[in-house]
């Protein structure tokens, strides 16, 4: 069984800028919220509706999705799999600090991340895995509901590139912007 739609919407920005964050918790600033709120009106607008609303436990997504849950009254399930891929000791280091810091290693990285993850990251085929498995839960338990999922950059990379039947690592060509809405 699968689900009869399921929509990504990414947080928006956050107080963190462009630094690394992943696994940390940190907050949505204004134009996050109104990022969001944008996407959501314009699906509303256009007659999409959900059942559910999914959210990664992280306050940028769980925030936002306890609002639009109460807002719409929809029922909301905060699901600790979504949350976003931990960069390790990049975490709330911009990509300038982090080249400086560790010279050559984001670079690196970008070229090939399965090969070359951020010290005491997150092994990027556990993180697959794990989404892998979130998705596959929602298929399982949501069969015949439109979803919304809200959650990460990072989350929707890996979703887009494995829809394509892409390796892992081309998740980082995928672009995905601060409160963007996909249909999955």
């Amino acid at each position: 069984m699968k689900a009869s739609s399921i929509d990504l919407l990414r947080h928006g920005k956050t107080v963190a800028g462009s630094a690394y964050i992943g696994s940390s918790d940190v907050a949505l600033v204004d134009l996050g919220w109104q990022q969001m709120r944008d996407s959501v009106e314009q699906a509303l607008n256009d007659n999409q509706q959900w059942d559910v609303i999914l959210s990664s436990p992280l306050v940028r997504c769980a925030d936002f999705a306890r609002n639009l849950a109460g807002e719409q009254n929809i029922p909301l399930v905060i699901e600790s799999q979504l949350r976003e891929y931990h960069f390790g000791d990049w975490e709330q280091m911009t990509a300038l600090e982090v080249m400086e810091k560790y010279p050559g290693k984001l670079e690196r990285f970008w070229e090939d991340p399965l090969a070359n993850p951020p010290s005491q990251g997150e092994n990027l085929t556990e993180f697959s895995k794990r989404i892998d498995c979130a998705i596959l839960n929602v298929h399982q338990q949501y069969s015949e509901l439109r979803v919304l999922i809200i959650c990460h950059g990072g989350v929707m990379r890996y979703l887009l590139s494995a829809k394509q039947q892409l390796p892992i690592s081309a998740m980082l060509t995928f672009s995905v912007e601060h409160g963007q809405l996909i249909r999955f």
